[in-house]
Formats: structure tokens, C-alpha cells, sequence
């Protein structure tokens, strides 16, 4: 198999209600997010059983898991802005690239490679709903738990254009520690300013509840530190290290200078208008075809 390559937005989940069963395929969270037009990009060939994100190996145990579950081998070497543990569902993103490499070698549906990684998410305690989320991408929610296939999300199309700043602040936290700590009454809350998204499908409804439901799981102390002074914030919202800044459009540069000159690396950005992206090699031309001939997706 030549080299295929995959493009997968990264996912600030804003609300996340966990749902366990005893089928990973049905366990997941409901919630909503934004996957943002910032990306993972992976290139997938045959080779060593690994995943390699910014020329370091990650992820070990669930990926070779993937490849004896495949009955294949693939090498999934990745560039990211950001490292895991951050908040922007980066993991989900590594396991479906490296997933669906291995189906597309194997000849299998895609949809059974996008369901193992949610299982690969769920029993290794790295996430819950990002691969539904990412796979579906822009403004998603999520009403019904589990894989692809399985659960149910849908994309709201915002009604205006939307300026993002999206930035890393300090600290690490993994999921499992994360998930550990939120009691019932906190998820309770998410269900509920869940239904008032789900109701409006409104962007400054999904930022105002996404700020008050992690504003119980999160400290929002350096958030406000370093967007004091910041003009044209419509709202942001904090996911462990991932803000999210909605700024008018003619305030983003403010927005930006004031996170830059606090020592936050920050950058622009919008929601991605796509999900999932599978590149496919372009194949030899058959005897009497145009030579450009190949298959993308």
C-alpha cells in the first residue's frame, strides 16, 4: 500500500456527559464541541507497528492492539500544533488516522476502522466521544452516546462567520484523571445546558453553557488573566489546557496580541468545515486511460 494521508481536526468539547456500558461500543458521552480548522495530519504506510507524533512514539499499547486486531502493519507518522493531554482530542485523532490506515490495507470498511478506535479511546481511557465528534466535524453535538455507527451526532451550521483565537495554556491532565474527578452533579448540569443547545442550536448558547459547565470541572483563574484587557470577546470557553476565544472579527488581532504578549501560544482560527479527510495515493494509469487518473477522497 503507497503512503495515504489523513487530515483530522482537533476537538475542544465544551459540554461531555460520560455514559458507561458494557459494550465500549456503547459507551461514550453526549455532549457538543468544536472541531477547529487546526489539524492532525498523518501520513499512514506499511512498516513497524507504531504511531510517531512530532518524531516521538505515542500511544503504544492501543496501537499495536489496532494492528493485531487488523491482522496488518501499518507506521503512522503525524504532525501536530499541539501534544497530548491538551484538550483538543488529540488522541482520537491519532487512533482513527492510524486505524484507518490499517482497514484501507486490509481491505475492510472504514466504518469498523472508526469504531475501533473509539473502543481503543474508551478502553484505554483516553476519550469518550472525540471520534464520533472529530469524524463528523465544525459545531457538533452529540445526542445519543457510542462509536460511529453506533451513537448519534449531527453538525449545526453557525449562521454568521466565526473568528476563532485558539490557545495552549500551561498544565497537563489525562483523560482518565479528568473523568475520575466530575460528579454526578456536575454532569447533571451538562444534560441540562446540553438541551438548551440542542433547543437553540444557537453558537453564543453553546458558549455561555460551555463556559458554566467547565467552569465546575476547570480553574478559569489564567484564562481571565490572560484575556484581561482583551477587546472583542464574544465568549471563550477552557477545556484542561485548550481555550477557545470567540472574537469579532475586526478584534481578532487584539485578542491574539494581548494572549502573545502574556507568553500564550495562540493562533487564529474558524470551525473546520470538515471532518475527517482520507487522501488516497494516486494509482498507475490502466492502458488507455488519461495518465492523471487516481482515486482521492
Amino acid at each position: 500500500m503507497p503512503t495515504i494521508r489523513v487530515f483530522v481536526p482537533l476537538h475542544v468539547s465544551g459540554i461531555w456527559v460520560a455514559h458507561y456500558s458494557s459494550d465500549p461500543l456503547r459507551t461514550g458521552s453526549t455532549g457538543a464541541g468544536l472541531n477547529v480548522s487546526s489539524y492532525l495530519v498523518s501520513e499512514v504506510r506499511p512498516g513497524p507497528c507504531r504511531v510517531v507524533l512530532n518524531e516521538r512514539e505515542v500511544l503504544r499499547e492501543p496501537s499495536l492492539r489496532a494492528c493485531r486486531e487488523a491482522g496488518v502493519s501499518v507506521e503512522t507518522r503525524a504532525v501536530s500544533p499541539v501534544e497530548l493531554g491538551k484538550g483538543f482530542g488529540l488522541s482520537a485523532a491519532l487512533l482513527m488516522s492510524h486505524c484507518i490506515g490499517l482497514y484501507v490495507l486490509a481491505e475492510k470498511p472504514l466504518t469498523k476502522a472508526l469504531q475501533l478506535a473509539h473502543v481503543l479511546e474508551v478502553e484505554h481511557g483516553t476519550g469518550l466521544g472525540d471520534v464520533v465528534a472529530e469524524w463528523i466535524g465544525g459545531f457538533e453535538v452529540r445526542v445519543e452516546p457510542g462509536a460511529p455507527g453506533v451513537g448519534r451526532a449531527y453538525r449545526i451550521i453557525p449562521r454568521t462567520r466565526v473568528d476563532l483565537v485558539v490557545a495552549e495554556l500551561g498544565g497537563f491532565e489525562s483523560t482518565a484523571s479528568m473523568l475520575s474527578r466530575i460528579p454526578p452533579e456536575v454532569y447533571r448540569l451538562g444534560s441540562e445546558l446540553l438541551e438548551r443547545v440542542v433547543e437553540t442550536e444557537d453558537l453564543q448558547v453553546f458558549f455561555e453553557s460551555a463556559r458554566m459547565f467547565t467552569s465546575m470541572v476547570f480553574d478559569y483563574a489564567e484564562a481571565r488573566r490572560a484575556l484581561e484587557g482583551a477587546k472583542g470577546v464574544v465568549g471563550y470557553y477552557l477545556k484542561k489546557s485548550a481555550l477557545v476565544v470567540w472574537a469579532e472579527r475586526d478584534r481578532v488581532l487584539d485578542v491574539l496580541e494581548v494572549l502573545w504578549k502574556a507568553g500564550i501560544k495562540a493562533k487564529w482560527a474558524t470551525i473546520s468545515p470538515m471532518g475527517v479527510s482520507v487522501v488516497y495515493p494516486a494509482q498507475p494509469p490502466q492502458k488507455g486511460e488519461p495518465a492523471d487518473k487516481g482515486k482521492a477522497s
